[in-house]
């Protein structure tokens, strides 16, 4: 059975335990490009990837 979340996505859910926030830093990212031979140029700082598990939604926010 197939239930529904009626809450207002991400900011209605920051208490819920199926809800999670990860902080990835540009740093990281930009290690695995270059070992990639890839070169981009910085657009922003790091992102903040917010997501619920039970209800499979996902939204990713970068900060400038």
């Amino acid at each position: 059975m197939q239930c529904l979340c009626f809450k207002e996505f991400p900011g209605q859910c920051v208490g819920c335990p199926e809800y999670t926030e990860m902080h990835v830093d540009q740093a990281a990212e930009f290690a695995l490009v270059t070992a990639l031979g890839t070169f981009y140029p910085p657009q922003f700082s790091g992102k903040i990837v917010k997501e619920c598990k039970k209800y499979h939604k996902r939204k990713v926010e970068y900060i400038t």
